[in-house]
């Protein structure tokens, strides 16, 4: 009886020693793979951490203590009898343009690094001859003797930052800051010397801060060529308004101008002393 129960006893230990044996096991594999886990995550935030060199060099494009002076001009001219589209509508003439010169100087206060002194000069011209559109015959539209002349001076300082493209610095691309005070003069004139002519003359004061990126390539060992647009604009202005020189009021404007200027895209020659 003493053997039965003995061999029973040995049994259920058995019995219970398999049964925790898995239960163990199992639960190592667990602590493994939550060990696993963890070693995996900080292998991803070590990643996401991590600098990445995508290869952009700034080459030395323009030394320190060198100094520049060049000429930035820009023109656009329109002439109604130029377009095949405008010539649907009867009796149209017209003609405008725009033009614009810059000088400035500049000085290299670093590597690639410029600040400098503006002046400028535009003029903006429109003349409207005639304009006749019949849409339907009893809705018709003409205009005649119509022109409008606008003169503006400016005076400002910039600051344009270079990045060197090429080792053997040729090329380079480059970023303008710029501050200007403009101020001019625009006439609206309607009607001729024998039906009367009505002149209504408009002064204005402008601050702008300006952004103008562009490129520039050496075509010579000391002269560069120079392509910039503009894309950003703020800007306060003061307006003074006058009728046949009786002046009528006084507006107030400001904004900004997030947006390719295609009036305001310059090519110029600088000179690098």
């Amino acid at each position: 009886m003493k053997r039965f129960i003995y061999s029973i006893s040995i049994a259920l230990s058995a019995i219970l020693f398999i049964s925790i044996t898995p239960c163990a096991s199992a639960a190592q594999q667990d602590s493994l793979s939550i060990e696993n886990t963890v070693v995996m995550l900080s292998d991803t935030t070590t990643s996401l951490g991590r600098k990445f060199d995508r290869g952009l060099t700034n080459y030395r494009f323009i030394p320190q203590g060198e100094w520049i002076c060049g000429l930035a001009v820009s023109y656009t001219g329109y002439n109604s009898s130029d377009s095949d589209i405008l010539l649907l509508i009867k009796d149209f003439d017209f003609t405008g343009s725009l033009f614009g010169i810059h000088p400035y100087v500049g000085y290299f206060i670093s590597n690639n690094n410029c600040i400098g002194l503006r002046l400028g000069y535009s003029a903006t011209s429109a003349d409207l001859g005639g304009f006749d559109l019949n849409i339907l015959d009893d809705m018709n539209l003409s205009l005649s003797d119509l022109s409008y002349n606008l003169k503006k001076f400016s005076a400002g300082i910039f600051h344009r930052a270079y990045i060197g493209l090429t080792k053997s610095g040729q090329i380079g691309v480059f970023n303008e800051t710029s501050l200007t005070f403009e101020s001019g003069t625009s006439h609206f004139i309607r009607g001729n010397e024998e039906s009367g002519i009505k002149d209504t003359k408009t002064v204005s004061n402008e601050i702008v801060l300006g952004l103008n990126p562009g490129i520039s390539v050496f075509v010579l060992k000391n002269i560069s060529a120079n392509v910039s647009v503009g894309i950003l604009g703020l800007s306060y202005k003061q307006s003074k308004q006058y009728i046949d020189n009786q002046e009528i009021g006084v507006y107030k404007t400001g904004g900004a101008n997030f947006k390719i200027n295609i009036l305001n895209i310059n090519i110029g020659i600088t000179v690098h002393i």
